[in-house]
């Protein structure tokens, strides 16, 4: 990678692709990272590229084509609505830039494959947007099961309430469509939580799911629900949905070990002594029970965010550190959402990995049903304030 030369230090050149919504943030997110610059931001509404432009003091871009004609970056951060994201990187790639996408890396999975095999075959680095895994109690949490800390998992839970109102999915016309977004919650707000629960729990070799639109008037799903099977026997469940406020958001694994749980933003472990399948076989009691003796959780110190994963990434093209988040890493949770939608649409369970052809038959059907939305005054794009980035 050429890098531009900052005294004695090397920096990172990012163009950012996408600046409506989440695209503004990472503008924003650059520059609490010392390795990396905003050199370029591109955006299909003129509007929109000129004023994030002369608000960071860079060239904008309103095709992707010229900002990568004009050759001012050493890599891309895309946020554009995600059926878009897979003719970007490709593009990206090559014109021989590395690349950061937001999540999820597309609206398929055989797309998303393709992506990542573009990536191999320009020798480029492609990492994807899941800074939740920077959070102190998913740090921990991926580091006990690294370390075996519940052992063989026997049954997983999700629950993951992401409230919208109706209002979000009337300020842009490409919101809550087949043809805009490729799905409602499984694509758009459950993808974090998705990401986290099979990082943490596994991944399923089997999904039974079930979708509804309840309290929306939207084209796709605001409610989605799934029975999972792994190929060791466990069994699982998910469920995520714009209707239900929160609190409630949770992740339990229960292992023949111990017992991990997060529920609203905490961690906690218990510990089986013995484990349960040892207590089972041995215990001569009736009533007997193993030990559950709860554990006290040490988080690590450190900053979290989207501008953790835009650090990590410039050090990694510096040489400094490996890659966060490797796009591989998006394929599972994306998978995951594409077999709920077919199982839905089938009406049986699928197994994974699902038929690739079978789901793009599926989503073409989608989007050839797929209306346009109008939109009643102007196009709000705006980051949620939530986003710490």
């Amino acid at each position: 990678m050429e890098a531009e030369n900052a005294g004695a230090e090397r920096i990172v050149r990012f163009g950012v692709i996408g600046v409506g919504g989440m695209g503004q943030a990472h503008c924003k997110g650059l520059a609490k990272v010392a390795e990396a610059r905003l050199a370029a931001v591109c955006d299909a509404d003129p509007a929109t590229a000129e004023q994030v432009g002369q608000t960071y003091g860079v060239p904008h871009f309103t095709t992707v084509r010229a900002l990568l004609r004009a050759r001012l970056c050493d890599a891309v951060l895309v946020a554009t609505p995600h059926p878009l994201h897979g003719p970007t990187v490709r593009a990206a790639f090559r014109a021989g830039l590395h690349v950061l996408c937001e999540k999820p890396l597309s609206d398929r999975i055989g797309e998303a494959e393709r992506m990542v095999a573009e990536a191999y075959t320009a020798k480029r680095s492609f990492g994807v947007m899941f800074q939740r895994r920077t959070e102190p109690v998913f740090v921990k949490a991926l580091e006990l099961v690294r370390t075996g800390a519940i052992g063989r998992v026997y049954r997983t839970a999700m629950v993951s309430p992401e409230y919208r109102t109706q209002a979000y999915y009337d300020s842009a016309s490409w919101r809550a469509t087949w043809r805009g977004e490729g799905g409602g919650v499984l694509m758009n707000q459950a993808p974090h939580v998705m990401d986290l629960f099979i990082a943490i729990g596994g991944m399923p070799c089997e999904v039974y799911g079930r979708t509804e639109t309840r309290l929306h008037r939207i084209e796709v799903e605001d409610l989605a629900e799934a029975l999972l099977t792994y190929p060791d026997g466990g069994s699982g469940y998910l469920y995520c949905s714009t209707n239900e406020p929160p609190p409630g958001q949770m992740i339990e694994v229960f292992g023949d070990r111990g017992k991990l749980t997060w529920r609203d933003g905490q961690l906690r472990l218990v510990r089986y002594e013995p484990s349960v399948s040892d207590f089972t076989r041995e215990s001569k009691g009736m009533w007997d029970k193993p030990n559950a003796l709860e554990e006290p959780l040490v988080l690590p110190e450190g900053e979290s965010g989207h501008h953790i994963v835009l650090r990590n990434f410039a050090r990694h093209l510096l040489g400094f550190e490996p890659l966060l988040v490797p796009a591989e890493e998006g394929l599972k949770s994306l998978e995951v959402a594409n077999a709920v939608w077919l199982s839905a649409h089938l009406r049986k369970p699928v197994k994974l990995p699902i038929n690739r052809r079978a789901y793009d038959r599926f989503l073409a059907l989608k989007r050839k049903a797929s209306k346009e939305k109008q939109v009643v005054g102007a196009t709000i794009r705006q980051t949620d304030p939530r986003h710490n980035v």
